[in-house]
Order: C-alpha cells, then structure tokens, then sequence
C-alpha cells in the first residue's frame, strides 16, 4: 500500500477534505477574480498613462515653440528698432565719412540707391564708394565700419594697388535695410 492511499482513505483527511474543499474552491475563485480585477484596472489605467503622458510631452513641446517664438520676436523687435529710416540714411553716409576721416581714410565720393523687396516691408539702401589710403587704415575703417553699425552689410569688397598715391583703394558696396521706402522728391518747377 502506498502512503497516498492511506491518506486517501483516512477518516479525519475525508472529513478536513469536506470541509476545507468549499474553502479551497472560494480561494481559488478570490485568487481568479483578484488577477481579473489587476487586469481590468491596470490595463486602462496603463493606457490613461500613456495618453497622459504624451498629451504632457505635447504641451511641453508647445511651451518650448511659444517661448522660443517670443525671443525671436524679441531679437527682430530689437534689430527692427535699430534698422535706420529713410531720413536716418543719409545721415548714417555723413557718419561713414567721419568715420572714415578720423581713421585717415580718404572717400572721394559716395552714391546710393533704393531697391524695394518683394514682401514690401522694408526697403533695400545701398551705399557704394572708394576707400583710399594706407592698408592698416582701411582694415581699421572696415572693422569701426562693421563694429559701429551691426545692421551694415558688406556686399562687394575689391582692392586695388593706388597708382597716384602710395597705399591702396578699396571698393566697397555697403547694404543696410530701411524700415519704409523714402518718398521720391517732387521736382517743382521755378
């Protein structure tokens, strides 16, 4: 005989058997309907998380677009209050010439003209003119030049050995925008 059939037919395991089976099958049924019920909760509380979560990430991303969207409308406020108007323009060729003369730099002569951009904004102002005298003296100019008005562009740069005097000519083509289009000049008649 073997020691699970003694179990089996024992008066007191037949009798402990009757009553702790309804107790075992309550257990079991408890430990069913406690993996049911994690299932039922955490699954979609899994996903309210994830939806959560990248709604947060979202928002964030927005925040950072927003604020980086104001420093730029920050820095073009800034360089659009310090872009010259039309009456500051010829102003600013008077500055370049004392600038140029407190470096013993020599400007025979300046021209500009206006070019208007397509999206009507601003306006394109566009100064050309001879640098003439020693090397180091231009190099100085040019680097006051660009130092002193940030918003100066140097579109066109040649340099030529001076024949008549001794050091050299630089050919400069300098652009800067201008918040409106000057007003052409009515010519009256006398």
């Amino acid at each position: 005989m073997n020691s699970f059939q003694i179990i089996q037919r024992s008066k007191t395991t037949i009798r402990i058997t009757k009553f702790l089976s309804p107790l075992f099958i309550v257990t079991i049924l408890a430990g069913l309907s406690s993996v049911g019920m994690f299932a039922f909760i955490f699954y979609p509380a899994q996903d309210r998380f994830e939806h959560i979560t990248a709604l947060n990430q979202a928002s964030l991303h927005t925040q950072k677009t927003m604020q980086t969207a104001r420093q730029t409308q920050t820095i073009l406020s800034t360089i659009w209050n310090a872009l010259p108007d039309s009456g500051e323009f010829t102003d600013l060729s008077l500055d370049i010439a004392d600038l140029a003369k407190r470096n013993r730099v020599q400007i025979p002569g300046m021209g500009y003209d206006f070019k208007p951009l397509p999206h009507k904004l601003a306006t394109k102002g566009t100064f050309a003119f001879e640098a003439v005298g020693p090397y180091e003296a231009i190099r100085k100019f040019i680097f006051e030049l660009e130092q002193r008005w940030p918003y100066l562009f140097i579109e066109k740069l040649s340099v030529e050995t001076s024949k008549k005097q001794k050091g050299v000519i630089f050919k400069l083509k300098v652009s800067t925008f201008l918040k409106e289009f000057p007003e052409p000049v009515k010519k009256t008649k006398a």
